[in-house]
């Protein structure tokens, strides 16, 4: 059985194994053509991989092309996303093309969860690894299978983005911010909302999804992450609608 993950699959498609442009043009020059993607990433990347064992091999280069898959690259026949055309157009300019990767992630891919996930982590003291990682988001309903590296993966494609510093969990806020397009002088408006409501205002924008959610399913993740209660009974008036 499939373990369940949350966070996309990202073995082998990794920033220290592949080089982005060249996956790109890769993908174009075979769209539509799963196999063909494949054998040409297992030639570029993987042939003197596993002692020359091809099986092996395959298997790295299926994993690489199932990463691109899970990031919103491509489709399953390997026709290139909306986003992987958007992405692949700043081929040009890395600093743009990391950033709209980055970007991507912490809106869509849930990275914003991670982000959040490893700020409280850092603030209470505790140690930031994959298996403290694990648990902390699966308390905010974020799971990914035993032994799976997928944060690490997203840490390392956002690390290019220099959202992440160096090989640490360590947060820049400020290349965060102009990763997300925002500006520090907006958050003032915070100090109006309530406890309640920041509280439900921050787990929204941390769900990794822009997509209509349930109030209630939002208010549970809000009261599991920053230990806020809610009114069962009043939550649209004295939270949503005030």
């Amino acid at each position: 059985m499939t373990q369940r993950s949350d966070l996309p699959f990202g073995s082998e498609f990794s920033p220290s194994q592949v080089d982005l442009c060249t996956l790109l043009d890769l993908a174009v020059e075979h769209e539509g053509d799963a196999k063909a993607l494949q054998v040409a990433i297992q030639a570029r990347y993987f042939s003197a991989h596993s002692l020359g064992n091809e099986n092996n091999q395959k298997k790295l280069a299926m994993n690489c092309r199932l990463g691109m898959k899970a990031y919103g690259l491509i489709d399953e026949d390997a026709n290139l996303t909306v986003f992987g055309r958007d992405l692949n157009s700043y081929k040009g300019d890395e600093a743009k093309l990391y950033g709209v990767l980055a970007r991507h992630i912490l809106l869509k891919l849930k990275g914003m969860a991670l982000v959040q996930c490893i700020r409280d982590m850092t603030v209470a003291g505790e140690a930031v690894n994959l298996a403290s990682l694990r648990q902390s988001l699966a308390d905010r309903g974020i799971h990914f299978p035993p032994g799976g590296k997928h944060p690490s993966m997203m840490r390392l494609w956002l690390e290019r983005a220099g959202v992440f510093i160096g090989s640490r969990w360590q947060i820049d806020d400020l290349k965060l911010r102009a990763v997300l397009g925002t500006n520090p002088a907006d958050f003032g408006v915070l100090g109006h909302f309530t406890n309640e409501q920041r509280a439900f205002l921050l787990a929204l924008a941390n769900s990794g999804s822009n997509d209509p959610q349930p109030a209630n399913e939002i208010a549970k993740l809000a009261a599991a992450t920053y230990g806020v209660k809610f009114p069962e009974k009043s939550l649209p008036k004295l939270v949503l609608n005030a």
